[in-house]
């Protein structure tokens, strides 16, 4: 048995749960998003009992790490219940479509007035491209590798499906990196290394790109297009598994802001760095979506771009590469993301989470002080980020619950944090962040017949410490799965007491949670492990 007695507190917000949504019955196929899909994704548990069962069914997979399947919505429930009846099953969703952040486009201009105000082109010389430089990786249906602004980028992976599917992904790759040929504009980083991962026009299919990224060996991924906040899942796994691996997700905020303001995916989502939009006034965007995900903003109205239409005469039907100030969160995302590839070169000592915080600890405040929810932290700053002190470390992540670190989502298991063998005492630093982390767990083993203490120092903000028995599934609403719990008001030390009374060693779930009394969006800590 395990456990110590510990006071009560108010129990953490619930983030979103593992979907299981299968196709509906025609009465009621118009039943939320997605629900008329032809095709299905489901989710098991990663390995292979998952893809002998999704095999034998002519499942395809989405990413075989992730333990995903697409399958056509006739054989869904088919699926789902074989994986079930294993134990295997954790999700089920519709393949929906992707919507695009891109907002129509304006009156052409040949200022490129934006990029003066995230960096000064006369002062500052961006880092030499090489062939070891950060990977960016562009979540685009297609884009125009012909066109006069990227006909002589580090562009790979390019493919062209026509203006109609082109247009978004050129201006995005253009913004990012067009190499400053005198025929166009220049990128964020001139010259930068991208390459097209296509995204198709579904949850799948994006998410699977997404993946695919990474597993190339993408620093940052360019993410350019959203969902309905609640539908694909599956895209939050993708985004979990990228930053497990070191990689930086950027999206945009989405355009929800004059017709709603939904909250949208990927944007939405924790670790994902969300990219709002303002005008030349510095002023946001109407349509921009505003919500606390918001991480940080760059210009995104009447943003000079290269662009293409589809041009027809004389019984002919060509294409006219040409320019086009374009609105939209879509076109503020890629100044983050050639800005972030940047600063991992520049700053190489620093990893993926850190990279983000630096962006947004040096982006000029706007709007109320401090964080807020037009915004985000202020307008993107290269200058100021190059120069910003190196920010805390956050490891282990993603780790906002126990299912992100058990394997039951993403392979392999998180490692342990602490256990016999490795020393007498484990101690880290992290963070956590209201908004996009509000939560961290790790593993720790306890050696049989002994007990450890575990003790946090509140550097910033007020946090609450739990530990959990072995078979607990979530640290929200744990119940009985509870063992102690340490809630000290800032800035005094939370410590707990566990002691394993068997004999065999027993891994337990330590996490870090905001207290009911936070201020603020983020908070770091100090957490020492000990064996007693």
């Amino acid at each position: 048995m395990l456990g110590l007695a510990a006071a009560q507190v108010a129990a953490a917000a619930t983030p979103q749960a593992p979907p299981m949504v299968l196709p509906a019955d025609a009465a009621a196929s118009s039943a939320g998003p997605g629900a008329d899909s032809s095709q299905w994704i489901i989710g098991g548990v990663p390995g292979g009992p998952t893809a002998a069962i999704a095999n034998l069914l002519g499942a395809t997979p989405v990413e075989p790490h992730l333990g995903t399947y697409r399958i056509a919505r006739d054989k869904a429930r088919t699926l789902a219940k074989r994986l079930k009846a294993a134990g295997l099953l954790v999700y089920a969703e519709p393949d929906v479509a992707i919507e695009r952040s891109g907002y129509p486009m304006d009156l052409f201009s040949d200022q490129q007035w934006w990029l003066d105000r995230i960096v000064n082109p006369g002062d500052v010389t961006p880092p030499t491209v090489t062939s070891r430089s950060p990977l960016i990786a562009i979540i685009e249906e297609s884009l125009d590798p012909l066109h006069p602004d990227l006909a002589s980028a580090n562009l790979t992976g390019a493919k062209s499906l026509g203006p109609e599917a082109d247009w978004h992904g050129t201006a995005v790759a253009g913004i990012i990196g067009s190499p400053g040929e005198m025929l166009g504009i220049r990128g964020v980083w001139p010259g930068a290394r991208m390459r097209l991962f296509p995204s198709g026009l579904t949850c799948s299919t994006a998410s699977k790109a997404v993946t695919r990224a990474v597993n190339r060996g993408a620093a940052v991924i360019n993410m350019s297009y959203t969902f309905p906040s609640g539908t694909c899942f599956t895209h939050f796994k993708a985004t979990q598994y990228a930053v497990r691996k070191g990689v930086l997700p950027v999206a945009a905020a989405g355009n929800t802001g004059a017709s709603g303001n939904a909250p949208v995916r990927p944007a939405a989502d924790p670790h994902v760095l969300a990219v709002g939009a303002v005008d030349d006034a510095s002023m946001i965007a109407p349509f921009s979506t505003r919500n606390d995900g918001v991480d940080l903003v760059a210009p995104g109205v009447k943003v000079l771009a290269p662009y293409e239409v589809e041009e027809t005469g004389g019984g002919s039907t060509g294409v006219k590469r040409t320019w086009a100030e374009l609105s939209g969160t879509s076109f503020s995302a890629p100044m983050v993301s050639a800005t972030a590839a940047w600063l991992r070169q520049a700053r190489p000592n620093l990893g993926n989470l850190q990279i983000s915080r630096l962006l947004t600890s040096s982006a000029t405040d706007l709007g109320d002080p401090g964080r807020d929810p037009l915004y985000g932290a202020g307008m993107l700053n290269i200058e100021k980020s190059g120069a910003e002190p190196t920010p805390p470390s956050d490891p282990y992540e993603p780790n906002d619950d126990i299912r992100w670190i058990n394997g039951s989502q993403i392979k392999p298991k998180s490692p342990f944090l602490w256990r016999a063998g490795k020393g007498k005492r484990r101690l880290i630093t992290a963070t956590l962040s209201k908004a996009k982390d509000p939560a961290d767990v790790y593993r720790v083993m306890v050696p049989g017949r002994r007990r450890i203490i575990v003790n946090v120092t509140q550097l910033e903000g007020d946090v609450v410490l739990s530990a959990l028995k072995p078979g607990a599934k979530t640290i929200f609403k744990p119940g009985k799965k509870l063992i102690v719990r340490s809630d000290r008001p800032y800035p005094k030390t939370e410590g707990i007491l566990v002691r394993n009374l068997r004999k065999k060693p027993q891994t337990i779930w330590i996490s870090l949670t905001f207290s009911s009394a936070q201020i603020g969006d983020a908070a770091a800590y100090k957490l020492k492990v000990a064996r007693r």
